[in-house]
């Protein structure tokens, strides 16, 4: 066989699969910009009908508005001068019963701050007097206690002494036992 013979047939073949593959390719992406327009004709539909649904409820909604402003709008005066009335209302209380109360209040609260420092001063002074007179008493308590501890031991002394003299003096020299004679013993 001849070699040129093979390589027209093999460039052949060969453009042959490469034509194939070409027209595989593009009927592919035939295939996936008609499926792509498919889903944009979808995504498009859905924005319209979302875009009309929207404009419906929207559309109402600026209808209620528009008729609830123009109910406001009618009441607006009478609301407005009720609203006056009640500043004027309040401004009137507030200068007749919250200022002075709040006025009495301030001053309240000053006497009492006053009362407490006095009565602190005063807790205080107690404070230190109750603890010179604890003083004062430990000294005390701690003299008189070494002088009564004098007192009873010169008493018991005193008791001891008037004790031993009282038996002394209470036996009969009757009664008092004569002397042994010394017998001389052989």
């Amino acid at each position: 066989m001849d070699w040129s013979l093979i390589a027209s047939l093999f460039w052949k073949f060969s453009l042959g699969i490469f034509l194939l593959a070409i027209t595989a390719l593009a009927g592919y992406m035939c295939a996936a910009v008609g499926s792509l327009r498919n889903s944009l004709n979808s995504i498009r539909n859905t924005l319209n009908s979302t875009e009309n649904m929207v404009n419906q409820e929207i559309g109402e909604l600026i209808t209620d508005v528009d008729r609830t402003v123009k109910e406001v709008n009618k009441e607006l005066p009478q609301l407005l001068q009720n609203l006056n009335g009640l500043t004027a209302s309040l401004q009137g209380i507030s200068e007749s019963e919250i200022q002075p109360t709040v006025h009495n209040i301030q001053e309240m609260s000053g006497a009492l701050n006053q009362s407490i420092q006095e009565l602190d001063d005063l807790v205080q002074k107690v404070t230190n007097f109750s603890g010179q007179t604890l003083e004062q008493a430990t000294f005390f308590r701690n003299q008189l206690a070494v002088s009564l501890t004098d007192i009873v031991g010169l008493w018991q002394g005193i008791k001891a002494g008037w004790d031993s003299f009282a038996s002394t003096q209470s036996a009969d020299p009757k009664e008092a036992p004569e002397p042994e004679e010394d017998t001389p013993t052989e």
